[in-house]
């Protein structure tokens, strides 16, 4: 498995617009893996996770062909990871040519948010009728919590994200045979339903891709902060989820108490993980 990450930031990317905080300067200065879009990643050449603002700008910087996606996981329709824009582009009335057919997953409330945006972006479309169906060249499929579908050749389980149930947001857990990937991002911690079933199954990750939206000293309540990131980790170990070769990485980094990328670096290393950073590319 080879996965590209097209994006590492939070819903604001980095650095903010107007903001001269050390992360935020640092990153206007540097550049580099200080620069972050909003978070996204590509699973080989066919797999895309969240199709957000920033999706078609990280694949030109990446080297993505774009043309070559079969399937799109939406992890929920926040406006940092989906955006109805890219898909209406798909429509012969943009002189789209040779388009190939696009398999979206997501929960039924992520559809039905995703199809909602989509009428806005372009009248009476939606993922509902097959007339437009056709014209986006799109199947779309529900996929409900702890059940294991087929991506392709892809396994898929979709989990309750503790995030946003009014969009039904989920996180997932992915296989191809060659590797088992967690990526739980945009989650306020991962459920005792989802532990119960990791444990099971008797599932355990040979890559792990979780939320650190916050870093220390701050407040929340919908993300994870890097106290509770480093808690998750130990919990997962704990019930055997990560065993000592697991590749750990820390994604949709906020400039909110976290630190610039060389001395985040530093800082993860005693703790086990990596901050990952645009363009990173992990193969196993």
């Amino acid at each position: 498995m080879k996965i590209k990450f097209l994006g590492t930031g939070s819903a604001h990317s980095c650095p903010l617009p107007f903001c001269n905080c050390k992360m935020c300067s640092t990153s206007r200065k540097t550049g580099g893996k200080d620069f972050r879009k909003r978070s996204s990643i590509l699973v080989n050449e066919d797999l895309l996770i969240d199709m957000g603002p920033d999706f078609m700008s990280s694949s030109f910087i990446h080297g993505v062909d774009t043309a070559n996606i079969r399937y799109l996981l939406q992890t929920h329709s926040h406006s940092d990871h989906f955006s109805a824009c890219h898909l209406i582009t798909r429509i012969a009335e943009y002189a789209s040519q040779n388009v190939k057919p696009l398999s979206i997953f997501a929960s039924p409330l992520c559809i039905q948010n995703m199809s909602e945006y989509l009428g806005r972006e372009e009248y009476g479309a939606n993922l509902f009728e097959k007339e437009w169906l056709d014209k986006l060249i799109l199947n779309v499929n529900k996929v409900n919590y702890c059940e294991e579908f087929l991506c392709g050749t892809y396994s898929v389980t979709a989990f309750n994200a503790n995030h946003d149930d009014k969009d039904g947001a989920s996180i997932y857990s992915i296989s191809d045979n060659s590797c088992n990937l967690f990526y739980g991002l945009d989650t306020n911690g991962i459920t005792e339903e989802t532990f119960n079933y990791f444990e099971d199954k008797h599932i355990c990750f040979d890559v792990v891709v979780l939320d650190h939206t916050y870093g220390c000293d701050v407040k929340a309540n919908d993300h994870l902060t890097v106290n509770r990131f480093i808690e998750t980790v130990k919990e997962m170990k704990k019930r055997k989820i990560i065993l000592p070769n697991t590749r750990i990485y820390a994604s949709h980094i906020s400039h909110e108490g976290n630190l610039p990328h060389d001395e985040f670096l530093v800082f993860a290393e005693k703790h086990g993980y990596i901050p990952a950073f645009d363009g990173l590319v992990i193969s196993y």
